[in-house]
């Protein structure tokens, strides 16, 4: 059992992190004590983290540090016995979670730019569950990509035009992808360029086969992680970061399907659909509902074509569905 510390332990291990960050930023010739690192998996309760000249290195996270995820930038320590530990998190740009036992969220990765939305021409795509997606991208702050994939079952383009008329006006990219196009998944690797990114989608639009595409040494990488584990190659309990050969990195996290809306307000809702964003406060009432109530910025703008008729039934369905 965890033990649960006091208010006073996590203010302490607060001050101890920033002591660590702070005497980091100020001497940058002090990595004999402090080296920069990002973290590539978690085997166990070791972590293995990536060093700036890419030499993996396994270690510990000191103890009573907040969950260490796939993605964290940390500072690690190298001890007088040679053990290394993890003495601080770097600040993150975004923190991915999903549902624990008992509907507890729980970290799943961190830093990530851009989320991958993968459909498939069968099974159908869902326009409901690419709007909770991207409900969910957008709350991250990082960019939401549609990958309409597996193109070369499609009898015909009009998928892949109804998709393209909806999204790309509210500026997300649709793109249409199959592992035996070339052409396409170099469209892809261009998008993935210079970005930390994660594939969500469900089980059979092919995401595992796009990972196994992009990343043709994955094995080779799998090994070398193993190796600096010190254990075996099926002992990591979490998601893994891949660098791709075209540059980018890619996280492939075996809960990644779960990715979605829990513990939501109704204005993190509205914030994600990106016609909607700037609608809050100009209702009549302050806690309006955008149901029933008179003079609603929200019906209004529906009302001016400012939002589809479908992306409104979602944003009313989702409301309902997520919001406590």
């Amino acid at each position: 059992m965890a033990k649960k510390l006091t208010q006073q332990q996590h203010r302490q291990i607060k001050e101890n992190q920033q002591k660590h960050l702070a005497s980091y930023e100020q001497d940058e010739d002090a990595t004999s004590e402090l080296l920069p690192a990002r973290v590539i998996t978690n085997y166990g309760k070791s972590i293995i983290a990536e060093l700036t000249d890419k030499q993996l290195i396994r270690c510990l996270p000191r103890q009573n540090l907040e969950q260490i995820v796939c993605g964290d930038n940390v500072l690690i320590q190298i001890l007088e016995n040679g053990d290394a530990v993890v003495a601080a998190i770097q600040a993150r740009d975004s923190l991915l979670k999903k549902p624990g036992f008992g509907g507890k969220l729980k970290p799943m990765a961190a830093n990530i730019d851009q989320v991958v939305i993968v459909m498939a021409v069968r099974p159908q795509p869902n326009p409901y569950l690419i709007d909770r997606y991207l409900v969910a991208t957008e709350n991250l702050h990082a960019d939401g990509l549609i990958l309409l994939n597996k193109m070369d079952l499609a009898e015909d383009d009009s998928i892949l035009s109804s998709l393209s008329e909806e999204y790309e006006k509210l500026g997300y990219q649709v793109l249409p992808t199959s592992i035996s196009d070339a052409k396409s998944i170099y469209r892809l690797q261009q998008h993935l360029n210079h970005k930390t990114s994660i594939l969500v989608g469900l089980s059979g639009v092919g995401k595992s086969a796009l990972i196994n595409t992009l990343l043709p040494d994955q094995n080779i990488r799998v090994g070398e992680v193993s190796a600096a584990s010190g254990e075996g190659t099926h002992t990591t309990t979490g998601s893994i970061l891949y660098h791709l050969p075209e540059g980018g990195d890619i996280i492939d996290s075996p809960g990644v399907r779960d990715f979605g809306l829990w513990n939501t307000s109704a204005d993190d809702v509205t914030y994600g659909f990106v016609e909607l964003r700037n609608l809050p406060g100009h209702c009549k009432f302050s806690d309006c509902k955008h149901d029933i109530e008179p003079d609603c910025a929200v019906k209004d703008a529906y009302a001016a074509g400012e939002i589809s008729e479908q992306r409104f039934k979602h944003y009313k369905k989702i409301i309902q569905e997520y919001t406590s």
